[in-house]
């Protein structure tokens, strides 16, 4: 998940804000929901008054609580006393408002009785339950309503044309930022899947004796956290918990609360005789840690005592002993409930998710150090293509420096 730049800070309230200004204050915001509100996306709302002042924002906070519109009319009636002081503002929005109730009210039918000038969303929500209803039910009542994939003025300066650059940047931001729930609304087999690499100046991402914490510094690291954090679950493979006995879980001062499952993948079952020893199973409960093993290639006694304990164990098949179908265990792992995984790993667990074209999401952090030599292993030592034509690459990209280090990251174009 990419996060926008430049970074707002909160507005002061009466503030004068561009449109773009505004957009871009609403996808920052939306990320404050990550690791709380999945199925649902991460939205966020920001509301100006008739002179483009800064009035309010408010985004999703919780799955089951109120969406990001409703939260900001609530900091409204707050400010003004009634919801009704919305009349006449422009409201931005991450995504189209909904159409449809379920746990909370229909946004779009919400604000249509308040009449606000404009509201302004980027595209259309794919689910089938809004599609564009949101957006008709707000027009219907005479609000000015245009996603801006199909604006060519700003619906809350309509005199003012749209610079064709910066309507991409935001529609190109809001895809990154919706992106989990956007690919799981669009299709719904396999999860959504990210892949991230830690690795020196020259691809590699440990010595021969498997050492390899920490090859990137602190800010590397807390970034990293921020990914699990935007993840339902975390999967390694068995060598990554034998080496490193990781916790797995979201360690950020400012953030309490996440609880990420982890999906494990270990076609032998070797490590569930002693997986509820490990770190990642004390610092969650073992209801939330999945172990992918290849049917036929397990003692079936291991595998029932570990269901015994609480672990999530699932089987599928594969091309050869010790090969897991990872499409398969994708598609399952879909199944359990889990939008967005996490990988995190070495050449083996990194490198069948590139050849499958499994993966949606490249980060690669990168430090300046240098390790050299033929024997310390490369992070795509263990995948690769057959010509040039058929090299991954990466679009939509961006690249950062986090205190030394570089971080690289884009979806991945194959």
């Amino acid at each position: 998940m990419i996060e926008p730049r430049p970074q707002l800070g909160s507005p002061k309230m009466g503030e004068l804000l561009s449109p773009r200004e505004a957009m871009l204050r609403a996808l920052v915001i939306a990320r404050k929901g990550a690791g709380f509100v999945s199925p649902n996306p991460m939205v966020g709302c920001v509301i100006v008054d008739r002179e483009h002042r800064f009035l309010v924002e408010g985004w999703h906070t919780k799955v089951g609580s109120n969406h990001a519109e409703i939260e900001a009319l609530e900091r409204l009636k707050a400010l003004k006393g009634s919801r009704e002081a919305l009349e006449g503002c422009h409201v931005y929005v991450t995504l189209e408002p909904c159409a449809h109730e379920g746990r909370t009210p229909s946004c779009a039918k919400t604000l249509a009785p308040l009449q606000p000038a404009s509201v302004t969303f980027p595209f259309h929500d794919p689910n089938p339950l809004v599609a564009g209803k949101g957006a008709e039910i707000l027009r219907t009542a005479g609000i000015r309503a245009v996603p801006l994939t199909d604006a060519h003025v700003w619906p809350a300066l309509p005199h003012e044309p749209i610079d064709p650059l910066v309507k991409q940047e935001l529609i190109d931001w809001a895809e990154d930022v919706a992106e989990i729930f956007l690919w799981n609304a669009r299709q719904r087999e396999l999860p959504f899947v990210t892949v991230k690499v830690a690795s020196t100046l020259d691809g590699k991402v440990a010595l021969r004796s498997g050492e390899s914490q920490w090859i990137t510094g602190d800010l590397a690291r807390v970034k990293g956290h921020r990914l699990r954090r935007e993840h339902d679950a975390i999967l390694v493979g068995r060598r990554t918990v034998e080496t490193d006995n990781p916790s797995l879980n979201v360690r950020l001062k400012s953030i309490t609360g996440v609880e990420n499952s982890v999906v494990i993948i270990d076609p032998r079952a070797k490590l569930l005789p002693t997986l509820k020893d490990r770190r990642l199973s004390q610092v969650r409960p073992t209801t939330k840690v999945f172990v992918c093993v290849q049917s036929g290639c397990f003692d079936v006694d291991v595998v029932s005592r570990a269901h015994d304990e609480g672990f999530q164990v699932f089987d599928v098949g594969g091309s050869e002993p010790g090969i897991i179908d990872l499409r398969e265990a994708l598609i399952k792992v879909r199944t359990l409930g889990l939008m967005g995984l996490y990988v995190e790993g070495g050449a083996g667990t990194v490198g069948p998710f590139l050849d499958g074209e499994l993966a949606q999401r490249l980060h690669v952090f990168m430090s300046t150090g240098v390790l050299g030599g033929r024997e310390a292993t490369g992070w795509s030592d263990l995948c690769g293509v057959g010509t040039l034509a058929q090299m991954w690459k990466l679009k939509r990209q961006h690249v950062n420096v986090l205190d030394g280090d570089i971080h690289i990251t884009g979806r991945l174009q194959v």
